[in-house]
């Protein structure tokens, strides 16, 4: 009886689990989604562009993961492709941040002159992270979950 019990225990463990990293995954996705559609009605001349192209770095991230969350099967190679373009998201979020605070040189053509919001490219950093985060233990679950089917 408590093997049966510590079966069931271990199971739902498992599945509460995975449906956290389905969630955080998809609230990443939904926010990365968010600001693109954000910058993308201001982020449209000359170096500006950086965001958008790493909002859309993120929205092609956050679709991958998803997959691969999802996915039983565990895949090294395209999870360690995502997790590149997770890195480049937030290297791009630090970035952003550096030309926040320190602006953009005039040769990139028109600047826009309101005031840059210094930490707002930070969000991108945190969506890299926790994108990122999400996909790496979802992957560390498949091969365990496969480690268990193999012992079986």
């Amino acid at each position: 009886m408590s093997t049966l019990t510590r079966a069931s225990e271990l199971s739902m463990r498992a599945r509460t689990r995975r449906l956290t990293l389905f969630v955080t995954t998809g609230v990443v996705l939904a926010l990365s989604v968010a600001e693109f559609i954000n910058l993308s009605g201001r982020h449209t001349v000359g170096a500006e562009s950086y965001g958008l192209l790493v909002a859309g770095v993120a929205v092609a991230a956050g679709i991958f993961s998803l997959g691969l969350v999802l996915s039983p099967q565990r895949r090294v190679i395209a999870t360690a492709a995502v997790l590149v373009l997770w890195a480049i998201v937030v290297l791009g979020g630090v970035a952003g941040t550096y030309y926040h605070i320190v602006g953009v040189a005039p040769e990139y053509g028109p600047v826009d002159p309101r005031p840059r919001p210094i930490a707002a490219p930070l969000v991108f950093t945190l969506l890299g992270i926790g994108g990122g985060t999400a996909l790496f233990f979802g992957q560390r679950a498949a091969i365990r979950r496969a480690r268990n089917q193999e012992e079986e």
